[in-house]
């Protein structure tokens, strides 16, 4: 019973040791992983489930970051019902960012697999090259807004807007968000298949809760911050 007990604990974030949970940051990123593990391998799952259709993976990727917003701030996460109401209510809301997404993915991809074509020499390395930024782009349009999508009430194309100014003047943070994207990708890749049981518990929702982490931050500077200022005046 003991041991029954100590891991729901575990799984529900009972944490009665914990004098001040760290507020942000790696620190906190650490917490949650630390505390509320069960609760993240459960979102992956939905995420994943929910990606089935194809069509509907940025709802999904929406209502994941809703659901990491909850945990990373007050340390709880949705019910399976909030989950699947978030996410049939963001399918056509963020539609138009995943067509957009997705076609410059997919062009990426084609600039990459063209480069193949060529030798080695100008033409190969400038199609490498172009292809590598745009995925870069494609990474942090789907970082910075289907964060921003699920932080704020705002209209598609106000979050495009805030979207492409913030990954420019957060610099800094979109650097390290195209690091861990590559890295959580380049991980999952080169263990397949033995990579599959990641996939299935964290290998989704622990590196989109860093970059969750990353635009809460800059959002807060860039957006949050001069908002609650101009209201104060």
């Amino acid at each position: 019973m003991r041991l029954t007990k100590r891991f729901m604990d575990w799984y529900q974030g009972n944490n009665d040791k914990e004098k001040e949970t760290p507020k942000g940051g790696a620190k906190r990123v650490g917490y949650v992983l630390w505390n509320y593990a069960g609760r993240l391998v459960a979102a992956n799952l939905l995420f994943l489930i929910c990606c089935i259709p194809v069509v509907t993976i940025p709802a999904a990727l929406s209502a994941l970051n809703r659901y990491l917003t909850a945990i990373y701030r007050v340390g709880y996460g949705f019910s399976l019902e909030d989950y699947w109401k978030e996410f049939k209510s963001d399918i056509v809301k963020n539609l138009p960012a995943g067509v957009l997404t997705g076609v410059l993915g997919f062009y990426s991809y084609y600039l990459l697999s063209l480069a193949g074509n060529f030798g080695q020499g100008t033409t190969h390395d400038v199609l490498i090259g172009c292809g590598i930024g745009v995925m870069i782009f494609v990474i942090l349009i789907g970082a910075y807004y289907f964060v921003m999508s699920a932080m704020l009430e705002l209209s598609v194309w106000a979050l495009l807007k805030n979207t492409f100014l913030i990954m420019v003047l957060e610099w800094k943070m979109s650097i390290v968000i195209v690091v861990t994207v590559v890295i959580a990708g380049g991980i999952l890749l080169a263990l397949a298949p033995y990579s599959l049981f990641l996939l299935l518990t964290i290998g989704i929702s622990f590196p989109q809760m860093v970059v969750y982490a990353c635009v809460d931050r800059a959002v807060e500077r860039r957006v949050l911050q001069p908002f609650e200022r101009q209201k104060a005046e």
